[in-house]
């Protein structure tokens, strides 16, 4: 173990550490036995006991220590070879050189493995008889206008079928929530978000909706259709390789918040949707998929609040969902009793 007079000498270190000890000078440890696999000490306990020593912060070191432990019997577990390990690192450094201020392959790597899905249903599990959630995806702005119930969220000449979107916001007694706002965001008829297009100038299929005192609310707009993931880059070439497809279900995003109950971010799906069972971000459940139907009468146009002429090819159709929130303290207590359990 090296004193700072030791690591400070220019006859043992060389200039660039010398100078950044001039900021900070870090513990060293005895090396006090040899570590090697096959043994009762290994490179993971070695690695562990280090990081034991060094690391102040518990959560880090708890972190940390679960991440290692996996990595390692990973790699035990499949006998992983160096040419595949070299093949995985130029993977990943390839995800993080192909990352842009709108396509973020990490975290559509994470989506493509279930990952962020898992970490979404850790941090907000859902008590019996609420409605699942999911991850708000890359296409969420916070420009879309607050705007009252009953308000069309597209645009004239927006590219799709009609439709009318009837909800109530619920607790887990069938009460209708007071105070809450739905943040919606969706694709077109094309299955293109407004942010796609070069030429946007202002927000388009999306908006905050205010609900009615009673939970309710409703908003026109256009029926989206299905469109695929970002798969120019190494995460849509291991989709490939691994047999699956990068198309996404058609869906529309709900971010809803009430006072005292837990933020739900969840996506609802037709049921006459391609690629429900192979969703590639597995965002699809089957609790979340919608019968829609579909509303000829004209009459009924104009109590969804379509005016004469807005309506296109014969039909309105109407998508109807009751969303259920649980409250901060049934989540908590939720969460709480999951990590007790995996920690038994």
């Amino acid at each position: 173990m090296a004193s700072e007079q030791q690591m400070k000498n220019p006859l043992l270190v060389g200039r660039a550490i010398r100078a950044q000890l001039e900021n900070e000078v870090p513990q060293d440890l005895p090396l006090e036995r040899d570590f090697r696999e096959g043994t009762d000490y290994t490179i993971t306990d070695h690695v562990q006991e280090l990081h034991k020593s060094l690391c102040k912060d518990p959560r880090t070191l708890e972190l940390i220590t679960a991440l290692v432990s996996h990595l390692h019997a990973f790699a035990r577990e499949t006998q992983l070879t160096h040419a595949e390990w070299t093949k995985a690192v130029k993977f990943l450094t390839r995800v993080g050189k192909e990352s842009t201020e709108y396509k973020n392959e990490f975290v559509l790597l994470s989506d493509c493995m279930g990952f962020s899905a898992l970490v979404d249903e850790i941090n907000h599990p859902k008590p019996p008889g609420c409605t699942d959630g999911c991850e708000p995806g890359p296409f969420y702005t916070d420009d879309a206008p607050t705007v009252p119930s009953g308000s069309s969220l597209a645009k004239a000449n927006t590219k799709g079928e009609s439709m009318c979107f009837i909800g109530t916001v619920k607790n887990l007694k069938g009460e209708g929530i007071k105070g809450a706002t739905i943040d919606v965001w969706q694709a077109d008829g094309d299955g293109v978000y407004d942010i796609q297009y070069p030429d946007r100038e202002e927000p388009n299929d999306r908006g905050k909706i205010l609900a009615k005192p009673d939970g309710t609310f409703s908003y026109r707009g256009i029926l989206p259709t299905a469109y695929p993931i970002p798969s120019d880059g190494p995460t849509g070439e291991l989709l490939h390789v691994l047999g699956r497809h990068p198309h996404r279900a058609s869906h529309i995003h709900f971010t809803v918040k009430a006072p005292g109950y837990d933020d739900l971010t969840t996506a609802l799906y037709p049921s006459h949707s391609p690629f429900l069972g192979t969703d590639p971000v597995f965002a699809t459940k089957k609790s979340l998929i919608c019968q829609l139907t579909e509303e000829s009468d004209p009459a009924r146009w104009a109590e969804f609040g379509f005016k004469e002429g807005e309506v296109h090819g014969g039909r309105v159709w109407v998508w109807k969902y009751d969303f259920v929130l649980p409250t901060v303290e049934q989540v908590e207590e939720l969460k709480q009793a999951r990590a007790k359990q995996s920690k038994q």
